[in-house]
């Protein structure tokens, strides 16, 4: 319907993206709006959908999210900082964009909003993340939600930890993995587990 609108405006010789940029940096915002901005904007309206991330709005700030993706554009930084916004869309939206520089984000803090008390959609991100990460950061990751309330989380949890494989930047004989693997004990058959833990290194 957007594109229709658009090819409509330039039979006229109008400027879609200008119109678009006018409603964005109004007083009512809609996230239709911010979407067609995104849609036949430039990479130099990144400015305008930044500021759109902190709207009242939940579905606005959520479109300003995906539309600064669409548009390629990246910032670690600032998009980690949305990870904590109350709405689930657009935690969704900086998740999708900090996958593939998962590793460089900090492990611990990571963890920290896996706690029962973060929202759903902020612990389900730190999951993905960290999932994202090798090794020990994984291993404690899905260790820390096998016995989960929440069944979604627990059930890719305990898959996640029957999945591990110790990986290169893990030094055999880590203690703290013998532990992670004995907490999560039931997961595995005897030969199972000792063939883990022979696998990092360690006394079976």
């Amino acid at each position: 319907m957007r594109a229709c609108a658009r090819y409509v405006v330039r039979q006229y010789g109008g400027d879609p993206a200008a119109w678009y940029r006018e409603r964005c940096a109004g007083a009512e915002v809609s996230p239709g709006v911010v979407s067609g901005l995104a849609e036949c904007g430039e990479r130099g309206d990144a400015a305008v959908l930044w500021a759109l991330t902190s709207h009242p709005v939940a579905a606005v700030r959520a479109r300003a999210v995906a539309g600064l993706r669409s548009l390629d554009v990246t910032d670690v930084a600032r998009f980690t900082a949305l990870l904590d916004d109350p709405d689930a869309g657009v935690v969704r939206e900086a998740t999708r964009e900090l996958v593939l520089s998962a590793r460089s984000l900090d492990d611990e803090w990571l963890l920290g909003r896996l706690e029962p008390g973060r929202s759903r959609a902020v612990r389900v991100s730190a999951f993905r993340l960290l999932h994202e990460h090798s090794g020990l950061a994984r291993l404690r990751a899905a260790v820390a939600l096998i016995d989960d309330p929440d069944g979604t989380l627990r059930h890719a949890a305990r898959q996640a930890v029957q999945r591990w494989h110790p990986t290169e930047d893990v030094p055999h004989g880590v203690v703290e993995v013998g532990e992670l693997l004995e907490r999560s004990r039931e997961l595995f058959s005897d030969h199972v587990l000792k063939r883990r833990k022979w696998e990092a290194g360690l006394p079976a």
